[in-house]
């Protein structure tokens, strides 16, 4: 019997893709023979950005060689900051680093993009933390990541090489097309990053458009006040969480989906939409969707402001069923390759001797 550890991280209170990911990859590990897997969460808080340092420490001094007699013979790492654990048989399947420092520094989204000692002392953390990336980087006997957007960062940033090893979503084999409805669906975390706000503005100019914006998060309540203040209460539905099954039906149902975060790791929700046979909105800086999108032509790219959403939502309600079919095939059969066999013979298998 061999023995596996998937380290994830946790804030509390807070689930997305990476927790999905790691709870999807310790289900398709313990399917194996001979095998066991199992789940290490810590809880992750990352202000004021010193503590970010006490979370590295915390996982760096975990002894994760054996538990009650029993050897450990991999681990796996994914989001920072679990790749700070000190192991001789660590494989990484990178999700994303601290991007404040890396990709997102000096942008709106960096908490500390301003003046005088906030930037020296947040500085010194950050060189630190880098360092701290490179050397954990070292130690992994394989890397790999979710896709070519997060493998760019790391080359970029750390000069570290990486192999793509994109994760399927967890409902893959329960999502089924359907017809094409009147309404593009939007299903995530309401965060800043995924830019949700831009598709209500969008609405705004395009009287035929519908929308259903599925999730929470902080931008909630600002994204209720922004439909209410421009009149689309009876066109746009901001539905909070909803079950799996009801996103089955909602992107079964739907004309499109959009989805255009800032330079998105990889983004369950793209893979979803094609999986549904529905095209892709999103913009040309929305990382690996973009990539996505623009390689297998399954949906429109944007410029990351309004008028160009607005165009692009003319431009899907002018389309026919036989259209939006031609349009969604390359993406569905991208999506329908991305299966958990080629994950675990790579991540898992061909790293236990």
């Amino acid at each position: 019997m061999k023995h596996i550890l998937v380290l994830g991280t946790q804030v509390p209170f807070t689930r997305g893709g990476a927790e999905l990911q790691c709870e999807s990859l310790v289900r398709e590990i313990n399917k194996l023979d001979h095998v066991r897997a199992e789940l290490v969460n810590l809880p992750y808080k990352w202000y004021p950005e010193e503590q970010i340092l006490n979370t590295i420490l915390a996982y760096r001094l975990l002894d994760l060689t054996d538990a009650d007699g029993i050897k450990t013979d991999l681990v796996i790492a994914g989001k920072f900051p679990t790749y700070a654990v000190k192991h001789d048989n660590k494989v990484l399947w990178l999700i994303h680093q601290y991007r404040q420092m890396y990709d997102l520094a000096g942008t709106e989204f960096d908490p500390c993009a301003g003046d005088g000692d906030t930037v020296t002392k947040s500085s010194r953390i950050r060189n630190k933390i880098k360092q701290l990336d490179n050397r954990f980087f070292s130690e992994c006997r394989k890397i790999y990541t979710t896709s070519e957007t997060v493998s760019a960062r790391l080359k970029k940033y750390n000069q570290f090489d990486s192999a793509q090893l994109p994760p399927p979503p967890a409902l893959s084999d329960k999502i089924v097309p359907g017809q094409y409805g009147d309404y593009i669906f939007c299903v995530g975390r309401l965060d800043p990053l995924k830019r949700v706000d831009l598709l209500i503005k969008a609405l705004s100019n395009c009287p035929e458009g519908k929308a259903v914006i599925a999730g929470k998060g902080p931008e909630y309540d600002r994204l209720a006040e922004q439909i209410d203040r421009s009149g689309l209460s009876s066109r746009c539905t901001l539905t909070g969480y909803i079950d799996d099954k009801t996103l089955i039906d909602y992107l079964s149902g739907a004309k499109a989906v959009y989805y255009a975060p800032l330079d998105e790791d990889f983004g369950y929700a793209t893979i979803e939409a094609f999986l549904a046979k529905k095209p892709v909105i999103t913009c040309h800086d929305s990382g690996e969707a973009a990539n996505i999108v623009g390689r297998t032509g399954s949906g429109i790219l944007c410029q990351n402001n309004a008028a160009s959403l607005t165009e692009a939502l003319h431009t899907i309600y002018k389309m026919t069923g036989s259209q939006f079919e031609e349009m969604s095939r390359k993406g569905h059969e991208f999506a329908k390759k991305i299966r958990w066999e080629e994950i675990i013979q790579k991540l898992v298998l061909d790293n236990l001797t």
